[in-house]
């Protein structure tokens, strides 16, 4: 087994304990965030928008030449889908699960991408791949308590929503690490490009859909308070990604991914 797969089976490994980590606080005030769910429903909104538009979009932008019609596909995909769950189910309570479950699919989508990107980045260089993964990690407790609040609200129980944000947040990055590890320099950055620019476009719609129309139920002084501090708190966290990692030194512009094709290719010489 080479060492950047090892790195690579770590990184993944620590995002999952990250997710746990956080899902253990959160269960264990399971009622505290059933009662202000309005309040975390605004401040995780911030999250997810602030992460796609400073994150995940300007990403997809470096690696692909049509990333902002990608963006706009995957916010009309799961319009639809928010549309479409609520038409054609028969029960509130049905509706509200499946409309739960869509935007953390999205989320999921997410996460496997993190797992990829550690492959990616561990097999190029240890340091691009610990400093790329600093800030993606740092990314899971908010990602993670974001699947808990909407399956939470959505109808499942503590223990339900706990599982299936474990799924959704952590078990997708190690699977996606496992996987793509013996593959990590044959991925095509361009494909990646398209899915960061599909999902940022789905958590565009969550985040807009699903939870920042909770801001008025927090009480708009409140609520907006929320808002700006989850957006706040996204916007450092990628600030702290950004000047851990020199863009620019691996000619992909705004992109965390290293040119490692042109690497590979070096190195078979």
């Amino acid at each position: 087994m080479s060492a950047a797969y090892l790195l690579t089976l770590s990184l993944g490994l620590t995002a999952a304990l990250v997710c746990a980590l956080a899902l253990v606080l959160v269960h264990r005030a399971s009622g505290f965030t059933r009662a202000n769910a309005p309040l975390f429903a605004a401040f995780s909104g911030g999250v997810v928008v602030t992460l796609a538009l400073v994150r995940l979009i300007p990403e997809a932008l470096a690696l692909h030449p049509y990333a902002g019609w990608l963006v706009l596909a995957g916010f009309g995909f799961g319009l639809v889908l928010h549309v479409l769950v609520g038409a054609t189910m028969q029960t509130q309570t049905t509706a509200g699960r499946m409309r739960a479950l869509a935007p953390v699919l999205a989320i999921a989508v997410h996460s496997t991408l993190d797992g990829t990107v550690y492959a990616v980045t561990s097999a190029i260089d240890p340091y691009t791949a610990i400093s790329t993964a600093t800030g993606l990690i740092l990314h899971e407790m908010p990602e993670t308590l974001i699947c808990f609040l909407l399956l939470q609200r959505g109808g499942f129980s503590d223990r339900a929503a706990t599982v299936l944000a474990f799924l959704a947040a952590g078990a997708t990055t190690l699977l996606s690490a496992v996987i793509s590890g013996p593959f990590a320099l044959s991925v095509d950055p361009a494909l990646l490009g398209m899915l960061f620019a599909v999902v940022a476009g789905l958590l565009l719609q969550v985040g807009a859909s699903h939870l920042l129309g909770e801001t008025a139920q927090a009480g708009w002084l409140k609520g907006l308070s929320a808002v700006f501090a989850g957006a706040g708190v996204a916007a450092i966290m990628t600030l702290g990604h950004s000047d851990g990692h020199s863009h620019d030194s691996h000619g992909h512009g705004a992109s965390i991914l290293p040119d490692f094709r042109y690497s590979h290719s070096q190195g078979d010489r």
